[in-house]
């Protein structure tokens, strides 16, 4: 079980509230990057806000904040082919 006071709280709050705790306590049983291996800092969740299974461990990923970066990093849309059908 994980030390209070060792939860992931952004240092402008004095009292984590109960997102925090929970990724918190997810971040403690997942200590390393499910992506590269360096120590875990960020709680990705995997479905969108509103979903009902959001919270579930199943749908988390532990990730350092580097890996976090690149997963929210927009991609470029590829140019649109020419898909015309000559007759």
């Amino acid at each position: 079980m994980s030390n209070t006071r060792q939860w992931r709280a952004k240092p402008r709050t004095s009292k984590p509230n109960s997102r925090q705790k929970r990724n918190g306590l997810f971040l403690d049983a997942h200590p390393d990057c499910q992506v590269c291996g360096c120590p875990s800092i960020e709680a990705h969740h995997t479905l969108a806000k509103g979903h009902p299974l959001r919270f579930e461990w199943l749908y988390m990923l532990a990730l350092c904040q580097r890996c976090h970066v690149e997963i929210h990093r927009p991609r470029p849309v590829p140019k649109a082919v020419n898909m015309a059908v000559s007759k």
